[in-house]
């Protein structure tokens, strides 16, 4: 298992328990009419914490095969 494999596991991870964290929230609240919105919204911004790269979510770099590629290279 690779470096960036573990990372998406421990990514997923994060996001399975802000989920979950949502969930139990609002069950101990009793706060049904919520159930679905704030997990997923929890979840969703665990997404967007994790990610990584710029805003776009990979900047200019370009990967073949978990090597990045030279585009100078092939002008």
């Amino acid at each position: 298992m690779t470096g960036r494999e573990r990372a998406a596991i421990a990514r997923l991870l994060i996001i399975c328990a802000a989920y979950a964290l949502g969930d139990a929230l609002l069950w101990q609240l009793r706060a049904s009419g919520l159930a679905t919105i704030v997990p997923a919204l929890l979840a969703a911004a665990a997404f967007m914490a994790t990610r990584d790269g710029g805003p776009s979510g990979g900047g200019e770099e370009t990967y073949w095969r978990g090597r990045r590629i030279d585009r100078d290279r092939w002008r």
